[in-house]
């Protein structure tokens, strides 16, 4: 089946996918895990793992939602939901998978929520809790500060006033001085968590990466092969893209944010974590690159994807 009458298919069809997907991808972690996944000390708890798999499956299906809202389709496609499964599970799992899926469920809402203001002129609240969400990830998962990098690039796309830079800047830093008052008022000091954030930053997290399975290198090769070949097919095509403002301003969010999420790779203390936050917005781009390559060739790369997850699956 091609992939545009695909992508128009029922969402049941598609949520059906997601859950298998992610159910496998997340039984897979569970009891045969890779050793690249593997941490110190590790212990599975089960409720821990079922509450991150449901986690994952919201934020898939938030991503069809989520396309249509940007204005890069001409209608609603549920691709990016199997898509978002593929990317987030589907090639290596954090050891800390409910950590992982939360972390992703902020992301998808900031996103989401930063696309609300793209489409509505004057909006201030979905900017206060979109930069509220990315603050609240930083005392969770410190090389997400990276994301701060969201907020002038939104300020420069939505031409803000100065009262909306004003509560966006607000939004971000209430979630990291709410957390430091409440360690402080449980008897720690006030910036101690703020050091903690330092520190775990400059420490590494993983060893040397060694040891990546063929089929995980073939997965990503294959994904960026697609968004390459679908930038140069846009360069020379510019009709490919939509002209609307807002679906303009809604690309250059994401790629600018996939840009953004793999500066954390040079952080000392990178982990498996990042691909959970990578697939919120590389599960869109990779989506619209499929919609506008050329139907055969397209079709062809989404089922070679999907047969690399299922191979992945049997090779732990």
């Amino acid at each position: 089946m091609h992939l545009n009458a695909l992508s128009r298919k029922s969402t049941v069809v598609a949520l059906v996918v997601l859950v298998v997907m992610v159910v496998a991808a997340v039984f897979r972690r569970a009891t045969a895990p890779f050793a690249i996944e593997i941490a110190d000390g590790e212990v599975v708890v089960v409720w821990r793992v079922v509450v991150a798999a449901i986690l994952f499956v919201v934020c898939g299906a938030v991503g069809g939602k989520t396309l249509s809202q940007t204005g890069l389709t001409s209608g609603y496609s549920s691709l990016p939901i199997p898509i978002y499964a593929l990317l987030a599970c589907g090639i290596f799992m954090a050891s800390d998978m409910l950590l992982a899926a939360i972390l992703s469920s902020l992301f998808t809402a900031a996103i989401y929520l930063l696309l609300r203001s793209i489409n509505s002129a004057g909006e201030k609240d979905s900017l206060f809790f979109a930069a509220a969400l990315l603050g609240a990830m930083v005392p969770l998962y410190p090389p997400s500060i990276v994301l701060a990098a969201l907020l002038p690039l939104s300020m420069l796309l939505l031409a803000l006033s100065v009262r909306q830079v004003v509560i966006m800047i607000v939004g971000y830093v209430l979630p990291p001085l709410a957390a430091a008052y409440v360690t402080w008022y449980g008897g720690a000091e006030f910036g101690a968590i703020f050091r903690d954030i330092f520190t775990y930053l400059v420490t590494p997290q993983m060893g040397t990466i060694t040891q990546i399975p063929y089929v995980a290198l073939a997965m990503v090769a294959t994904i960026f092969a697609v968004l390459i070949w679908g930038a140069v097919y846009i360069t020379f095509n510019p009709g490919k893209l939509s002209r609307v403002t807002r679906a303009r301003r809604s690309l250059h969010l994401f790629v600018w944010t996939t840009l953004v999420v793999l500066t954390m790779l040079f952080f000392p203390s990178r982990d498996l974590t990042i691909f959970s936050l990578l697939a919120v917005p590389t599960s869109i781009l990779l989506s619209f690159m499929l919609g506008v390559l050329p139907n055969n060739p397209s079709t062809i790369s989404y089922w070679i994807l999907l047969a690399l997850f299922v191979v992945h699956l049997f090779l732990a």
